[in-house]
Formats: structure tokens, sequence, C-alpha cells
């Protein structure tokens, strides 16, 4: 067999659903992928080994060991390889944690031959760009301007497709610069904000094509900034540790907005830091010890996250290896340290000092 053909695993406790979707899906891909199927996590967990998958997609509703939990299984033993969820039932919620424990994409279940189609296209675009050595990770993760920094840094040329349930866009990038932007009546950097702007959805990589014509001239450092300048004015922000808290996947919305909002973000100086949680956990993600942790659960699905972006980071950029992870809000102030064993978490909320 070809080295070139890519093996897919699919993973679904419904075999009428695995039966329809491996065919569906060999028509599309032909003789680029092989597909093989499972209809449980421990069968799934022994062929990834046995037949080097190159991309797993799995149902998120199953019994014993659900999708959720199966991902935070993968990215533990094989936090190389590439995952996508399908679901019969999206939500905002299980999209957010999915995209934390390390899918790559989070989408609904094909009802039509134009679903299978956008399927197949984001799958084959995914598991094409997997990494080659020294390049580990770049496509990696989820959020758009992640994914638009990575392509900017590779100096590719690709159409992105963005879409949402309020809308359809396009952002065109050629050789790592972004040259066209178009949603609805939005042309030029006017769609790029706007697309930056949605909360959630999906995007398709598809193969570069001219667009009708060049608006955007800015670089794309520019334009990254600019977009995250103007989400920040659209709406107030939450604090950075209660959001960490809360949801982790909101802080990959944009790490641009960190760097552009850091000077309003350092506790004023008439504070004192008190101690308000502590948690040490082992690189599995077991708890070796916490102390006032309200939510360890929680805290793992953050540690994963900001792990899998120091990584991201770290391949990407010539800082080397990230080793730890702060935060600072007007309230509190949060930071993570990794190591290779383990890795700590410690809230500290920053009190008052009462002035005469």
């Amino acid at each position: 067999m070809s080295d070139d053909v890519k093996k897919i695993l699919l993973v679904d406790d419904q075999p009428e659903f695995l039966d329809v979707a491996r065919s569906i899906l060999t028509i599309l891909a032909g003789e680029g992928w092989e597909i093989l199927t499972a209809e449980n996590a421990g069968v799934a967990m022994n062929m990834i080994p046995q037949h080097q998958i190159d991309l797993v997609v799995l149902d998120i509703h199953m019994p014993v060991i659900d999708g959720l939990q199966f991902l935070s299984l993968l990215n533990r033993k094989h936090p190389d390889l590439l995952t996508a969820v399908l679901t019969a039932a999206v939500s905002e919620e299980h999209r957010a944690l999915c995209l934390s424990r390390g899918a790559e994409l989070y989408v609904h279940k094909p009802h039509s031959h134009d679903e299978w189609e956008i399927l197949f296209t984001s799958l084959n675009a995914l598991v094409r760009f997997k990494p080659e050595d020294g390049f580990r990770g770049v496509l990696r993760r989820v959020s758009l301007p992640d994914v638009l920094q990575m392509e900017c840094l590779s100096r590719h040329s690709v159409l992105l497709e963005i879409s949402t349930r309020e809308a359809r866009g396009h952002i065109y990038i050629h050789e790592g610069q972004v040259i066209h932007a178009e949603v609805e009546d939005r042309a030029g950097e006017d769609a790029f904000n706007y697309l930056l702007g949605l909360s959630g959805g999906e995007f398709a990589q598809k193969p570069f094509a001219e667009p009708a014509q060049r608006t955007i001239t800015s670089s794309w450092e520019f334009l990254l900034m600019e977009a995250a300048r103007q989400r920040d004015e659209a709406g107030p922000q939450e604090d950075a540790a209660e959001t960490a808290g809360e949801s982790a996947p909101r802080l990959s919305k944009s790490s641009t907005s960190f760097f552009t909002r850091s000077t309003q973000l350092i506790p004023k100086p008439a504070t004192r830091p008190e101690v308000a949680e502590f948690v040490i956990f082992s690189s599995q993600g077991d708890l070796l010890y916490q102390w006032q942790c309200s939510d360890v659960s929680k805290r793992v699905d953050f540690l994963e996250f900001i792990s899998q972006k120091a990584r991201q980071l770290g391949q990407g950029l010539p800082f080397g290896q990230f080793e730890s992870f702060e935060i600072y809000g007007n309230k509190s102030r949060l930071v993570t340290q990794m190591e290779n064993d383990h890795a700590v978490f410690v809230r500290t909320d920053l009190l008052p000092i009462d002035t005469p």
C-alpha cells in the first residue's frame, strides 16, 4: 500500500452509521484513504498502534467511555494523533470541551450528499496537512486566529471557508499573506474583521483560487491585532482567570487579545496576594494533590489546553519549550507550571490593602 494513503478510523456505537459513513467516504476519497471502523473506544485504542492511524473520527455520545473521555485518553496516549468529532446534536458547550481536549474539528453528522462532501473536504484537508517532523503542531488547534497565523507563518496558499449559523464567508491567503475576505455584502478588511468576530462555527481548508479582486494589502500580523482590538471594543471581556476556570477553550478565541491587553491586566499595586486554590496533577492527568479546588475536571481540561498551546508555540516559534503560563486579572492571578512528570495550577486572589 502506498505511503500516501491515509488511514482513517471511524468510531461510533451505531454499526449502521459506520457502514454508511465508510461507504460514502470511500467513494469520495477513492484510493487516497483506507477506512477502518470501531464500535467502541476499547477496540479503537487497540487498532490505533496496530494500523498506524492518521486520523480518528469519533462520535461524542457513546456508552461506557463517551467521546469526551475518549478524547482525553487519546490526547494523553497519542498526543500527535489527529482527531475530529462527529455528532448528531451540536452544542457550543460540547464544542468547547471537545476542542479543549484536542479535537481538530467538531461538526454535525451529514444528512445530505452536499454535507458529506463538505465533511470529506474538511477531513481531507486536515489529514493532508498533517505536519512533518520539525513542524509538528503547526496546524493543530482550532481557533480561527490560530489557523490564520499558522497558514501565514508557513507561507501557504489556501482558501478558508468559514461557516456559522449567521453567515458563510471566505478568507483568501496567498503565499502567507491575506489578500481578500468576503462575507455577504462585506469585502476586504471589513469582512475579515466580521468573520473573526463570529462566535463558534466551522472552517474548511480548500485549494487556493484567485479571488475576483484583491482587497487587502495590510500584513496578516496587523489584521489579527486589529481584529482582536475590535472584538475587545465590541463587548466587555471577562476576567481572564475567571474565564480560564469556566471554559478553557475561550482562551484560544484569540491569544493576540492577551498581548494587546496585557498592560490593562496588570494588577493594581494596592493589593496583597492570597493563595485561593492549589492543584497538582500527574502528566497523565491524575490528581496528586488539591487544596480548595471546587472542580478538578475543569482544571484538568485547562492544563491540557495550556499544554497543547505551549507545544504549538514552542514548535512554531523560536522560543524553546514553555514551562509556565501566567494570567493577570483585576481580582486574581493564575499561574501554571508544566514539568515532564507533573503540572501545577495555582490561583491567587488579589485582595485590597486596607489604607488608613
